[in-house]
């Protein structure tokens, strides 16, 4: 076990050492020091390619979370925040406010229509994007984003600015080095800020080139 330049320890998910990662995860980033204690945390899941396993890995994360009955935890497909914020940050206050407890979990549904692509505020506005983000950190304490995949979509890239961070699933014996590292560059450039890495479906020790640019 090594830590990133983040502080963001690389372990193992899916198998063997499933519950250290949320344990690294809650104490360095979602309970460090919030600049306003009013101000709710987002961050971003995100991989290279799809089926590396992001929706698991944000779906039981925010279970985990959503254990301490003093905390509201919300985890969203980015794909239905685009399409609730498309009408009014209204609609999606309203989604949030249909859960029974402390955990909201908001899919893509019959009931939440996506819409083309640059359809609306969502897609024309950087500052519409930030503002449905900040209201999200008015509405619970932690908000998991599923960001999908970088070669499936780019929605990633829409949040990365205004999220807390990213933190990018990479699946063991499947990406490759030099994908992960254009990942970073592309969502770097965006100005977003990575957190760090879930190895998933580990079942072997840790590659050494991923111990070593770390």
């Amino acid at each position: 076990m090594r830590e990133s330049s983040s502080g963001l320890q690389e372990r193992p998910i899916g198998g063997l050492g499933r519950f250290s990662v949320y344990d690294t995860l809650l104490y360095t980033v979602f309970q460090r020091p919030r600049e306003e204690e009013a101000r709710g945390t987002v961050v971003a899941f995100a991989a290279v390619s799809p089926g590396e396993g992001v929706s698991y890995v944000t779906r039981t994360f925010a279970e985990e979370l959503a254990t301490s009955r003093f905390s509201t935890v919300a985890r969203i497909d980015l794909r239905a925040l685009r399409a609730l914020c498309q009408s009014s940050m209204e609609t999606l206050q309203q989604s949030l406010s249909r859960a029974s407890g402390n955990l909201c979990e908001i899919e893509v549904t019959d009931r939440i229509q996506l819409r083309p692509e640059r359809n609306g505020r969502w897609d024309g506005s950087w500052q519409y994007r930030r503002d449905c983000i900040d209201f999200l950190r008015t509405q619970v304490d932690y908000a998991i984003l599923d960001c999908g995949s970088l070669k499936q979509s780019g929605d990633v890239l829409s949040v990365a600015p205004f999220v807390d961070g990213v933190i990018l699933v990479v699946e063991a014996n499947r990406t490759r080095r030099e994908q992960l590292s254009h990942a970073e560059r592309t969502i770097e450039a965006a100005q977003g800020q990575i957190l760090g890495h879930v190895l998933n479906k580990r079942t072997y020790p840790i590659p050494d080139w991923i111990y070593r640019r770390l």
